[in-house]
């Protein structure tokens, strides 16, 4: 008893940390590609409906991209899918409930005026989306634990949380799609993982819904989730393989069914009209760019792929599993047009891998065991936790004082800006006016 009450002190204290965090950083205001999302919430927990012409006139003020006629289908319709809304609807409800009371009516008209809703609204999900992360970290965390000890497992879990995009979509953007997907990636990851342990049909089948739902929440997850059904053919269960692709096939079928009638067919491999999908000849900028590379922006991730890589020691399929899963993830980003994905942090797309990145971590922490190699490289990933954290905050204060670039910029020139032309005292007041309790009343543009 005493033993396991140990083990369990590193994933305590690795979620301590990650919650308070989320308070600290926390913002309740939906813009962006999250106001698209926030619309689809809008029309799913307040109307009970996905029809989105209601949407289109209470958010006429600030709707730019986010929703658009169809004159082909004569349908309001959106590209960006509406599985995080199911995620978020009690939250949803809990916030109608919480303004209709007349409990949290602050600034009611600025709120309006910036996402079309009251603070209520979107303060409630916006907790609901902390929450998913938190439970992203457990369940990141109870797979990386089946490979490494506990404060390895539980290091890495907070480690890739605080280093990767996964902390600025959970707080600062938190009405994107990310961290809901990373949350049904991870769900499906673990309930994979259970059934390696105890074949029972009910996990293969609750596998596969979370794989669809995770699909829902953003379609190319579907690329996350069916390389880990090699985990089924290594034992030949064709009868657990199938359960998982009923369970996947009963959520995304309505997927395939919103895009037809919305957009005339039940495919839809296009952004905005045309050009969005190509050859994936993006892979060097995806992974290297200092605009939004991922091993730029979350260096810890290139120790996790190297960890995945001794992970095939132990288990060989499952390694196999999640480099492919990160192979097709890379190909994906790379044949997008706008594989930098706009406004944003990081390599953002690549957000919901965070549970892969961290099982391969965690086996590169438990695998160095001569001292040397295993201060080296509890090193490198401790800088490149610092680098990440110090990029965070440098964008934050970028994007804020820098006018003319208001999107941001590469990751050099934002840590020159920091380090050379600005400081940590602006840097504080930035955080304190838009990011944070003290903030959440009047959180700016």
């Amino acid at each position: 008893m005493t033993s396991h009450r140990q083990e369990s002190i590193p994933v305590i204290v690795a979620l301590s940390i990650a919650a308070v965090t989320l308070i600290l950083c926390s913002r309740p205001l939906a813009r962006g590609d999250g106001l698209a999302y926030f619309m689809w919430l809008d029309s799913i927990a307040g109307d009970g409906d996905m029809d989105l012409s209601n949407q289109a006139r209470i958010f006429a003020h600030l709707n730019t991209y986010q929703v658009q006629w169809n004159e082909q289908t004569g349908q309001w319709v959106t590209v960006f899918p509406y599985g995080s809304a199911l995620l978020l609807t009690p939250a949803y409800w809990l916030g109608h409930l919480v303004n209709r009371l007349g409990w949290l009516s602050v600034n009611s008209d600025y709120f309006i005026g910036l996402q079309g809703r009251p603070l209520a609204y979107s303060l409630f999900p916006m907790f609901a989306v902390n929450l998913y992360a938190l439970g992203t970290v457990a369940l990141a965390y109870l797979c990386a634990r089946r490979y490494a000890p506990s404060f390895p497992a539980a290091t890495s879990a907070l480690f890739l949380f605080l280093g990767t995009p996964m902390l600025y979509y959970a707080t600062i953007e938190p009405f994107t799609s990310h961290v809901p997907g990373a949350f049904l990636t991870a769900l499906t990851l673990y309930l994979m993982l259970r059934w390696e342990a105890n074949p029972h049909p009910l996990l293969a089948v609750a596998a596969g819904l979370a794989g669809g739902l995770a699909t829902l929440s953003r379609w190319q997850m579907a690329l996350t989730v069916w390389p880990l059904a090699l985990l089924f053919l290594r034992r030949r269960a064709w009868g657990a393989l199938a359960l998982f692709t009923t369970g996947f096939c009963a959520v995304v079928w309505h997927l395939l069914y919103t895009w037809n009638w919305m957009f005339g067919r039940p495919l839809l491999l296009a952004h905005a009209g045309s050009g969005f999908l190509g050859w994936p000849r993006y892979i060097i900028p995806v992974l290297f760019s200092g605009g939004r590379g991922l091993f730029v922006w979350a260096p810890l991730t290139t120790l996790a792929l190297i960890g995945l890589i001794l992970l095939g020691r132990q288990d060989r399929i499952l390694a196999i599993s999640l480099g492919t899963a990160f192979l097709l993830q890379t190909l994906m980003n790379a044949s997008i047009a706008d594989w930098w994905a706009g406004w944003g942090f990081g390599m953002r797309r690549m957000t919901e891998l965070y549970p892969v990145f961290v099982v391969g971590l965690a086996a590169l922490l438990a695998w160095a065991r001569p001292s040397w190699l295993r201060s080296g490289v509890w090193a490198l990933s401790v800088a490149g936790l610092i680098l990440s954290i110090l990029l965070c905050l440098s964008h934050l204060n970028f994007v804020n004082t820098v006018q003319d670039r208001p999107q941001g910029d590469a990751a050099w020139v934002e840590l020159r800006y920091q380090l050379v032309q600005s400081n940590f005292r602006i840097t504080w007041q930035v955080f304190r006016e838009h990011y944070g309790p003290w903030a959440w009343s009047r959180p700016g543009p």
